[in-house]
């Protein structure tokens, strides 16, 4: 998700006006040369909706508390932007939303067989396209299985836990495979720690640097979460519709080939490092053919 607004820290008094961009992943706040504000979802431990001054009125905004790796307590910052309602739902979702086993069981007793076979079969896959949902079921058209989920299966999810439980995603990465996964709809919120340890410990060295890619109009940017990585080790590789970010030390190997939505200028590209974050800009060439 990405829109324009503003952000304010818990220890600076002012708003600063700028980006605002939520992933699967976390929350940043751009401003034109830098990120003024950045967490993983992971962090943020609280989400409110808080009256506050802004510019020459009183407005709400989102209150984000979250912790940082840095400092012995937990932080707070706010946030606003035109759809506030939309961003507060969607951050909940992805943050504080836990959705277990029995969480799909509990819905899935308020549906018909039909609805209740489409949120076990995305409850066991985490994502699909409507085409499959539509075999899945019989379903004599796509529209079917839409009616399907905004009328019954998401009304009676708001019923058992408040808050829908499928959502389509046009474009999402599949935290198991880290792969781009397109046109297809989930189930919403997160599974339990518990459940995520098993698959962390099994990834164990495999598992990738954290990567946003955002797509500006005329250029692209591409954020990379580099822990523990000094700026003179990473080795950037720009390529027409790839870029390829590395870094080697003693301790720690990163290797990341992301694919670009649209070709880039390799011959213009701007750098930004700090505090573990890289920030690459890269100017578009137009459709890649």
């Amino acid at each position: 998700m990405y829109s324009q607004g503003g952000y304010r820290g818990y220890f600076r008094g002012g708003w600063k006006l700028g980006h605002h961009y939520l992933t699967n992943k976390r929350l940043l706040f751009f401003q034109p040369s830098r990120i003024a504000f950045e967490t993983p979802l992971s962090n943020i431990t609280a989400i409110t909706v808080e009256r506050q001054k802004f510019v020459l009125a009183t407005k709400n905004t989102i209150g984000i508390t979250y912790t940082h790796p840095q400092v012995l307590r937990q932080l707070k910052a706010w946030i606003i932007m035109g759809d506030l309602e939309t961003w507060r739902r969607k951050i909940y979702e992805l943050t504080q939303l836990v959705i277990d086993e029995e969480t799909i069981n509990k819905i899935a007793e308020r549906l018909d067989p039909d609805c209740a076979d489409i949120v076990w079969y995305l409850w066991q896959r985490r994502h699909a396209k409507l085409d499959a949902l539509a075999d899945l079921i019989e379903a004599p058209t796509h529209m079917d299985v839409l009616l399907k989920i905004k009328r019954i299966i998401n009304p009676a999810a708001r019923k058992t836990i408040g808050n829908p439980i499928l959502a389509f995603e046009e474009s999402r990465i599949d935290d198991d495979t880290g792969k781009k996964v397109l046109f297809s709809w989930w189930i919403v919120g997160r599974k339990r720690p518990e459940d995520l340890s098993a698959y962390n410990a099994q990834a164990g060295e495999r598992r990738k640097a954290l990567v946003d890619v955002f797509d500006e109009g005329d250029h692209i940017d591409v954020v990379v979460e580099l822990p523990g990585i000094q700026e003179q080790d990473i080795i950037l590789k720009v390529e027409k519709g790839n870029l390829t970010v590395s870094a080697n030390t003693s301790d720690k190997k990163y290797h990341e080939e992301i694919l670009l939505p649209t070709g880039v200028n390799v011959k213009e590209s701007a750098k930004r490092y700090n505090n573990s974050i890289l920030e690459v800009r890269l100017e578009k060439v137009g459709d890649m053919r």
